[in-house]
């Protein structure tokens, strides 16, 4: 009797730790979840995603103009990606050709969720 209420207690704490794990792998931004974003400068980016969580972008060097674009793309690279792998280093920020600036393809240095109450205006 002890082994079974030992083993019942048991599958109780898995069955409560395995929500919480498969939620920590769902809190990354995914480009199908974009909601907006707030230009901080041509390095950093406020991301925004659709169920209201904040995500600072870093953008490597190179990338200008990006207060203007009426559009941004967030891609993985990825062939055949439909918006359901999470955004990383390494991915990219695509902006449109707009007021005199080509199109641009930014690298992504880094992407961490802020925590806290995000930014209260977006561009987009």
């Amino acid at each position: 009797m002890k082994m079974l209420a030992i083993a019942l207690l048991a599958s109780v704490l898995v069955g409560a730790v395995a929500p919480t794990a498969a939620m920590a792998q769902e809190q990354c931004l995914r480009s199908n979840m974009i909601n907006g974003w707030k230009v901080v400068n041509d390095r950093n980016l406020v991301v925004i995603d659709r169920i209201g969580r904040s995500y600072d972008v870093r953008l490597a060097a190179g990338c200008t103009g990006l207060d203007w674009p009426m559009r941004l793309g967030f891609g993985t690279g990825l062939r055949g990606d439909s918006g359901l792998t999470c955004i990383t280093r390494n991915d990219f920020v695509t902006v449109p050709a707009n007021g005199g600036y080509p199109r641009q393809r930014c690298l992504i240095n880094s992407v961490e969720p802020i925590h806290g109450p995000g930014p209260t205006a977006m561009n987009h």
